[in-house]
């Protein structure tokens, strides 16, 4: 068996501490140790180094260390989840064995229960099936892609009835109340011969351009090609690309731990609130700060600079060195819309 980490994104939500030079999965977001390392540990005892393959971005190749025992690949350009599954996918060498996809900045405490998942989902994923790990909600989420489950499958697992892309607040509502929805968590499992099937069928011209590069693996040119071909790849991402229209058996397992893809200021809030101890107002508060009349806040000061607060309710505040962003909790979502508007302007270097 072997594992797939995609550690390629660049967490535009976690602006403006996750930069495009230091994403949010080589950052120590929760706890002591970056993201990519408690997700590479979380497999420890389960999947052998050398069965493990970490797709980044050829941009942070200093950031991994060179003595890893994994395949480390590197995308020259983030061409979304497909591709990246795609790519690790032709490198499989055994290619009727489970393959555990798995994103590189989630929270996932429970090791065991999250390995327990991990393996029903492999053994049922030998049998042909794509299977994804869904999280039961616990509230009307509109930052997630749902999952409607159908039938009842084995002993832990249900068939997908159908993907459904991020609603609104009304849609999620309704999805929390019918208990017929899991949140999609993103990581999924198959075996490699299954999914580059699903390619072939789905997204052909993508499957050609990975028999290009598979074609040049061991080839001194391989670095060139790989990098050509990819210039010339779609950005699409797997759900929409595959899970949403394959006519292949699709699985969900539900997920027996804890879960958060730490993706908004808000997210990584409510975790901090249920893991530590606020002040007595309620906040968070990391880094130098003084508050007066300040309630159910998020302070995030990264410099030595003092931030004061007087008079604030349901706001996250980010202070880096060279920048600040302040919002409504409720509005954490739109973060990445700031991306857009520093793009637009021609304002890189805050990227």
């Amino acid at each position: 068996m072997f594992a797939v980490i995609m550690a390629g994104g660049v967490g535009k939500r976690f602006w403006p501490y996750s930069r495009n030079s230091l994403p949010k999965q080589f950052l120590s977001i929760i706890g002591e140790e970056t993201m990519l390392t408690q997700t590479m540990k979380r497999l420890d005892d389960f999947i052998a180094p050398e069965n493990r393959i970490i797709v980044i971005n050829e941009e942070h190749k200093d950031l991994i260390s060179s003595g890893s025992k994994s395949l480390i690949l590197k995308e020259p350009f983030g061409k979304n989840t497909a591709p990246c599954i795609g790519l690790a996918s032709i490198y499989i060498k055994d290619i009727n064995s489970p393959v555990a996809v798995i994103p590189a900045d989630h929270f996932i405490p429970d090791r065991e229960a999250f390995q327990k998942a991990i393996k029903e989902a492999m053994d049922i994923a030998e049998k042909g099936y794509i299977v994804t790990i869904g999280v039961k909600p616990t509230g009307p989420e509109t930052g997630y892609g749902y999952i409607l489950r159908g039938e009842s499958l084995e002993d832990r697992a249900y068939m997908v009835k159908k993907f459904v892309e991020k609603p609104d607040i009304n849609k999620a509502m309704e999805y929390l109340v019918s208990g017929e929805y899991f949140w999609n968590s993103g990581i999924f499992v198959f075996t490699p011969h299954v999914m580059l099937e699903e390619i072939s069928i789905l997204l052909p011209d993508l499957y050609e351009q990975l028999q290009i590069i598979k074609e040049s693996i061991g080839k001194k040119e391989h670095d060139s090609v790989l990098r050509d071909v990819y210039k010339t790849i779609n950005s699409v991402s797997i759900d929409y690309g595959i899970m949403e229209k394959t006519k292949r058996p699709v699985a969900v397992i539900p997920a027996s731990f804890e879960w958060s893809d730490v993706g908004s200021w808000k997210s990584l809030f409510d975790l901090q609130s249920n893991t530590t101890d606020g002040d007595r107002e309620g906040n968070i508060i990391e880094g130098p700060c003084v508050s007066i009349d300040t309630r159910h806040c998020f302070i995030c000061n990264k410099t030595e600079k003092l931030v004061a607060t007087i008079g604030l309710e349901d706001l996250f505040l980010v202070n880096t060195d060279d920048a600040v962003l302040a919002g409504h909790m409720k509005d954490s979502q739109k973060v990445q819309d700031i991306i857009e508007i520093l793009k637009k302007k021609g304002l890189n270097k805050y990227l």
